[in-house]
């Protein structure tokens, strides 16, 4: 969309014309950023001056974009019907008035073109957007759309009235009607109503921000779940009878045999979504009541492949960037599934991937597809183990390896072996903290002469939720969170010390969370752990040595340190990390 003709107006001048901020802190953030060279904006805000939303909407005019209220518009209803639900909600907007032919959308976040060059695409019509209040847009949204067909009430009206509200066997489905002309599956997945209630699921989950959906067969129930930051919500509660339906569509999408019940199957897809490309992994399990499935959402754009983003402190980003700038040895990312491990190495190798070293990957999967990676795909169906895969990179001439699991002895032989040679490997385990990696590989009886040979570092790892940036509270933790969190004695003597919780409002879905975030601790092997591990120390002994003598800090403190930052709450770095009384 072009903006007005004429000067582009600063956005400070725009913040100061809405009584936002006031000439003399406009003249402070600049002269501010004379010296940072840092964006206004970001100024303002840091200084307390503005909020975030007061500078997305300046932005927003600063485009040429018009501010309007829909708290109180009446909208008509041949300009609703120019988007459908899912789409308005899909892209945050909504549809407010027909100008001249051009569609006038209410948009949440004014600053993404992208929204309005996809709604040209879907509409046909030139669509121009207005700045709007994200918590009106969703009022809006549920107000004119909570009737209308494409909802999920609506469809699963549809969706009962096809096949109806008791469960059905294979047999007893081909005698309905919806099957009469029909000889398999394949007709009941390509029913308009079980069509339109999948794609709605799948939507639902993008717009949620969603990793996973599950969908649930149970012996009288079957319900559909997102996973959305590390936790499970329920979207959707589909009648029993529908699972068979909505299965076999899933199916079908994904070039599954759709007969076969009995055995797991496992598929990939790529979806685009405007300018993102969406990879999709699906599994089925036949279970006692019928197939479950799950999909796997892997949006290629949205994944952090920045080292910067990723949560590290200043001290351990430089203790990072030492490490794997190292020419051999081995770095281990330690952690949980799903706590982030590989979007870690991925970010280091990011920083690694330059023209004039080979990186080659062996992973089970491959996440993502990278540029001037070779990534290998392990097959434990034909072979092609972490360990067989390794052996063989080894012949390929790499600088850097990156194993997505050391699983075994022999894989963790293999990588030393590498490493000793000139290579330097990354790759993961499976431990709760640093220290633990040590007494792990000892557990799968890798020498210690070797470890301490090899290995350079290990870092652990979690995620934590991060608090919504306009609903978070501050509170005054009681003495037993005190405890529990570890908080330092002056902290806890200070009158005025605070912490935040979350509290849940339309802009974060009422959960009170939007995203996540790493909490990191980084043991070095120096010689003082080298000499330890000879002599088989304990976990607690290593990780005392490395708070005293490393200043690392433990995850839990990490935690805090996030927690009385504003990033995270108490709750979460207690659920996600453990307490040590060494």
């Amino acid at each position: 969309m072009a903006g007005p003709v004429g000067t582009v107006r600063q956005v400070g001048e725009i913040l100061v014309e809405q009584g936002i901020i006031t000439p003399l802190q406009l003249d402070e953030a600049l002269q501010r950023q004379r010296l940072t060279g840092d964006l206004l904006g970001r100024i303002l805000v840091s200084l307390g001056y503005a909020e975030e939303q007061d500078v997305i909407v300046a932005l927003g005019m600063q485009q040429g974009m018009d501010r309007i209220d829909i708290s109180k518009l009446d909208i008509p209803e041949d300009v609703i019907k120019t988007l459908t639900g899912d789409v308005a909600r899909f892209y945050n907007v909504v549809p407010v008035r027909i100008e001249d032919g051009d569609l006038i959308v209410a948009m949440a976040d004014p600053l993404n073109i992208q929204t309005i060059d996809d709604l040209c695409q879907i509409t046909g019509m030139n669509v121009r957007g207005a700045i709007s209040n994200p918590e009106d847009v969703i009022a809006s949204w549920k107000k004119n759309y909570s009737m209308e067909t494409g909802s999920v009430n609506a469809m699963l009206n549809e969706l009962t009235e096809l096949v109806g509200t008791e469960e059905l066997s294979l047999e007893e489905l081909g005698q309905q009607e919806i099957l009469s002309d029909a000889d398999n599956l394949v007709e009941l997945a390509q029913q308009p109503e079980v069509i339109k209630i999948v794609n709605l699921i799948f939507l639902t989950a993008l717009q949620k921000r969603a990793s996973d959906i599950h969908f649930e067969v149970y012996e009288e129930d079957f319900r559909v779940r997102i996973r959305v930051d590390g936790v499970l919500h329920e979207i959707v509660h589909p009648p029993k009878a529908s699972c068979i339906a909505l299965v076999s569509r899933i199916k079908v999408i994904c070039s599954m045999d759709i007969g076969e019940r009995r055995m797991p199957q496992d598929a990939r897809i790529e979806l685009k979504i405007g300018d993102s490309f969406i990879d999709v992994r699906v599994a089925t399990l036949p279970t006692l009541y019928g197939e479950c499935v799950v999909m796997r959402v892997l949006d290629r754009t949205a994944i952090k492949i920045d080292l910067d983003s990723l949560g590290l402190t200043p001290q351990t980003m430089k203790k990072t960037l030492t490490v794997i700038n190292k020419p051999n040895g081995i770095i281990l990312v330690t952690g949980p599934t799903g706590c982030g491990k590989t979007t870690t190495l991925y970010a280091c190798l990011n920083v690694l991937n330059t023209p004039e070293v080979k990186i080659i990957t062996t992973e089970d999967p491959v996440e993502l597809q990278i540029e001037r990676l070779v990534q290998c795909q392990v097959h434990e169906e034909v072979g092609l183990t972490f360990a067989a895969c390794l052996r063989s990179i080894l012949r390929q001439d790499p600088d850097i390896v990156m194993v997505g699991e050391i699983r075994d002895l022999e894989t963790a032989q293999i990588a030393v072996e590498a490493s000793l040679t000139g290579h330097l490997v990354l790759s993961t385990l499976h431990t709760n903290s640093a220290a633990e990696t040590v007494t792990r590989l000892l557990d799968m009886d890798v020498e210690p002469f070797l470890i301490t040979a090899s290995l350079e570092a290990v870092l652990a790892q979690r995620l934590v939720r991060v608090l919504c940036r306009q609903c978070k509270e501050k509170y005054r933790p009681e003495p037993e969170e005190m405890d529990e969190l570890d908080v330092p004695t002056a902290w806890r003597k200070d009158p005025n010390f605070k912490l935040f919780r979350a509290k849940g409002c339309a802009a974060c879905d009422y959960v009170g969370y939007m995203g996540r975030i790493g909490l990191y601790e980084m043991l070095l092997v120096d010689e003082t752990v080298r000499e330890m591990i000879l002599e088989r120390a304990m976990a607690h002994e290593l990780r005392r040595y490395a708070r005293k003598k490393q200043g690392m800090l433990i995850l839990r403190e990490e935690g805090l340190m996030k927690c009385a930052q504003g990033i995270t709450s108490p709750a979460e770095v207690i659920a996600r990390t453990d307490q040590y009384d060494d």
